[in-house]
């Protein structure tokens, strides 16, 4: 019989990479709090539920199924799509959350510094100052570069890696180590994280120095190729490159502005590397190197 002391942790996106691994953290750690897997699709928590696992359908473009979803969870991991949607369904979930009586959200973010005029990451700052007007207790976490963009939006083309960004670096974060940090944060609660912000940045690299971890890690040679914002605009006018199936085109067009703001050194600030992971867990963070030979077939995959 399930202790009902235990916290619930609804986990939103549990379908994705990064919800789907903070699930598998907080499972590792039996006894702390309870992950209850959330999901627009019907089919899908039907077979959750029939696997002997906690789950509920909540659909954030639609806050009438909140209530249910919501109903007897302690704690929220919110994470959103890549949409504009998320200013509308951040803030209507954070209504909801705080109705049913939620006690701690945790945010996944961007890795900005409050200010920010590129799009996305105003958005992401925006609900973030809606969360803590809001009588739910919080804390957001804030990622660079998802190194798992390297087997997506910054996939190697032609073999190459591609990027728009001159010679600037950006702060590179394994997915797991996101994860990591992301449960760490749900299990803990609010007594111990209320009111922070954890930025994650491991290693800081750009197109050239992350084609050379790359090669060292498949043993091959990656040549970079090495474009501005401007040459990144025109192979988009001449559709030679398209954002992903799953981002809108004002995300999409908020990428570019990032892009262009990093290049002009608009975004010199977050060129960190930061110790949250081993604060929090007590080792290193997942590097380049380590995060290519574990994901090298898929990486050799993109070479073919």
């Amino acid at each position: 019989m399930q202790n009902t002391d235990t916290p619930r942790v609804l986990v939103l996106g549990a379908t994705g990479r990064t919800g789907a691994a903070v699930v598998k953290e907080l499972e590792a750690t039996p006894g702390q709090v309870v992950p209850v897997r959330a999901s627009r699709s019907e089919t899908t928590v039907e077979q959750w539920i029939k696997e002997g696992k906690e789950a509920v359908r909540i659909d954030l473009d639609d806050p009438d199924t909140f209530p249910d979803a919501l109903e007897g969870i302690d704690r929220v991991f919110l994470m959103t799509g890549y949409t504009s949607a998320m200013n509308h369904q951040t803030k209507t979930l954070v209504d909801a959350a705080e109705d049913a009586g939620v006690s701690f959200l945790v945010h996944l973010g961007v890795f900005g510094d409050k200010r920010s005029t590129d799009p996305h990451f105003a958005w992401h700052e925006l609900v973030e100052r809606y969360i803590a007007g809001s009588k739910v207790a919080w804390a957001n976490v804030h990622p660079h570069v998802f190194m798992e963009n390297l087997l997506g939006i910054n996939r190697l083309r032609d073999g190459q890696m591609v990027w728009p960004m001159g010679d600037k670096q950006v702060g590179w974060i394994a997915g797991d180590d996101i994860a990591a940090v992301v449960a760490r944060i749900l299990a803990d609660g609010p007594d111990t994280h209320t009111g922070k912000d954890y930025y994650l940045s491991a290693d800081l690299l750009n197109g050239a120095e992350v084609a050379e971890v790359l090669g060292a890690a498949l043993g091959q040679d990656i040549p970079a190729l090495v474009l501005t914002p401007d040459d990144l605009q025109r192979m988009i006018d001449a559709g030679l490159d398209v954002a992903p199936a799953n981002m809108d085109a004002a995300y999409a067009a908020s990428t570019l502005i990032w892009a262009r703001q990093t290049y002009e050194g608009r975004m010199d600030y977050s060129a960190v590397t930061t110790n949250t992971v081993q604060d929090l867990l007590g080792r290193e963070p997942v590097h380049l190197g380590s995060w290519a030979a574990a994901h090298r077939q898929e990486l050799l995959d993109q070479l073919s």
